[in-house]
């Protein structure tokens, strides 16, 4: 699996790092969300409690609960992912305004936590170019 955040060896690693983060604790101190992530057509759900990832849930079933979902194809997590994105991958919400993210679900619990999220988005990115 290219994306960490999705392989299932690396999902402890992916979990510690996040909650390592203190940029990431500052910023999520207040959230409890569980965030889809969709990359083609794979998915986890990252659960969150009280600014903690308590969870990388992967493959999801229809039925599993999530508060708000960020999906794009493969060929876009690859460009949001990078060292250095390309104009407008630097974050989920100028791709989704631009090119080919979606987003949505509770939106207003997305933008209550958008710099949380971004900080994950951004720990990604620094794992996925170990």
């Amino acid at each position: 699996m290219k994306f960490h955040f999705l392989n299932p060896k690396k999902i402890e690693y992916v979990q510690e790092k996040i909650n390592s983060d203190p940029e990431f604790r500052l910023a999520a101190k207040f959230m409890s969300e569980d965030i889809l992530f969709g990359v083609g057509d794979s998915r986890c759900i990252v659960k969150v409690r009280d600014g903690v990832v308590k969870e990388i849930e992967l493959n999801p079933t229809p039925v599993d609960r999530w508060d708000y979902f960020i999906k794009g194809p493969e060929k876009s997590w690859e460009k949001l992912l990078q060292p250095f994105p390309p104009p407008f991958y630097q974050g989920f919400f100028t791709a989704a305004m631009r090119e080919d993210f979606e987003f949505g679900g509770n939106v207003e619990a997305l933008f209550a936590h958008y710099w949380a999220t971004q900080r994950m988005i951004a720990i990604m990115r620094q794992l996925q170019n170990e």
